[in-house]
């Protein structure tokens, strides 16, 4: 077993910064993503096992270092027992391009990094 070849291979952690401060990595483009296919934040926290507060709470916290809205919400529910309509969640314009940005970033490093592949040194 201690001869075994092994295979190294680069790995990264891509954040978008405001001000010095984290505003959109990995989980959150996962949050952003799945709010902007399903519509809504509880929807995306379920599908994403993550609990509601984490997602509205990560949310809000990129929205107050941005310095604008990121989700723009819809209140829903029921009322004296009768259906009212659905809430719901879409992504502003700028999120949905900060969201495709990081996306394109994120390709294009995994692009120039996956191909570079060494054989791990032997250490004794």
């Amino acid at each position: 077993m201690r001869n075994q070849k092994k295979t190294l291979r680069y790995s990264f952690r891509l954040y978008v910064l405001c001000d010095g401060k984290r505003v959109l990595g990995k989980g959150g483009a996962q949050i952003l993503n799945a709010v902007d296919r399903l519509g809504s934040l509880s929807a995306a926290a379920k599908e994403l096992r993550m609990s509601y507060r984490f997602v509205w709470r990560y949310v809000r916290r990129m929205e107050d270092r941005l310095g604008e809205p990121v989700v723009i919400t819809r209140r829903g529910g029921t009322r004296h027992g009768r259906r009212k309509g659905g809430g719901g969640a879409e992504l502003t314009p700028d999120a949905r391009a900060l969201l495709k940005d990081y996306r394109e970033m994120e390709e294009r490093l995994q692009k120039e990094i996956s191909p570079t592949k060494h054989k791990a040194p032997s250490l004794r």
